[in-house]
């Protein structure tokens, strides 16, 4: 079957092959000059140099390690005056001369005898100085060195046998019963039963200035009872008591705080 072309494809492909004809012609043109040839392309020669001086010379800027220099002022200063201003001078005043023939003196009169009596009276003998006593305050050196210094013969007009005791602060006092705490502890064995760790016997003691009983210790109150740790309540306050028995005598304790701890009192619970 015949395929029938049409007149603008016709020329459509004519100028196409026309076209292709030309870009052929001027390719083979070009190629065929002698300049254009690439295999005849001489190459430039670069000069090199092999030499153990080169790179040695630095080209960079040299650094300065001093302080660059102060830059003067735009404006110029005033300038300064040669010398200072003059001081103006003062004349000194005149100098009196002394008179070279001074006057003679007028002769004293003797004096008087006086009687011996008289003479003693009127120049009596110069009394002697007593020395000053300094008083000196002690500085504690660590020597016995005036240890004695301030003592008297003379009796004291008080009447007290003890010694003053000292004021208690409430460091000293927790300090205290937290060593009477301490002691009376491991002698402590509270019971057991139901509610037993709700009982609280407070027992109040009093002690001599050695730490032992001044007397036997007696139950003051009992806390938390209730209808189930009845059957323990008399146990619980006759291990309280044992307990401050076998404790005593109670040691460390401070003798100038006798006044705030010779009677004092404890509570024994689940928490002493």
């Amino acid at each position: 079957m015949a395929v029938a072309i049409d007149r603008r494809e016709g020329i459509g492909i004519g100028v196409a092959v026309i076209g292709h004809a030309a870009l052929f012609a001027l390719l083979w043109w070009l190629t065929s000059q002698p300049e254009h040839d690439p295999l005849k392309i001489k190459p430039v020669p670069i000069e090199v140099s092999l030499t153990d001086e080169a790179g040695l010379v630095s080209e960079a800027p040299v650094i300065e390690k001093e302080a660059p220099a102060e830059r003067l002022a735009e404006v110029p200063a005033p300038p300064e005056p040669d010398s200072p201003p003059p001081v103006p001078e003062t004349q000194p005043e005149p100098i009196a001369k002394p008179d070279p023939t001074p006057p003679k003196a007028a002769p004293a009169p003797a004096p008087k005898p006086q009687p011996k009596a008289e003479a003693k009276k009127s120049n009596p003998a110069p009394a002697k100085a007593q020395p000053k006593t300094e008083r000196r305050n002690a500085t504690p050196t660590g020597r016995l060195t005036g240890i004695v210094d301030g003592l008297t013969d003379q009796a004291s007009k008080g009447k007290a046998t003890t010694p003053q005791a000292a004021q208690m602060g409430p460091e000293v006092r927790s300090s205290i019963f937290g060593l009477i705490r301490r002691q009376v502890k491991p002698h402590w064995r509270a019971p057991t039963g139901a509610d037993v760790n709700l009982l609280a016997t407070i027992v109040e003691v009093r002690l001599n200035r050695d730490g032992s009983l001044a007397g036997q210790p007696r139950v003051v109150n009992q806390t938390g009872t209730t209808a189930s740790n009845r059957p323990q309540q008399e146990l619980h306050k006759e291990r309280a008591l044992a307990a401050i028995r076998l404790a005593a005598p109670f040691e460390g304790l401070p003798e100038e705080y006798y006044d705030g701890w010779k009677a004092f009192r404890l509570s024994f619970d689940r928490r002493l």
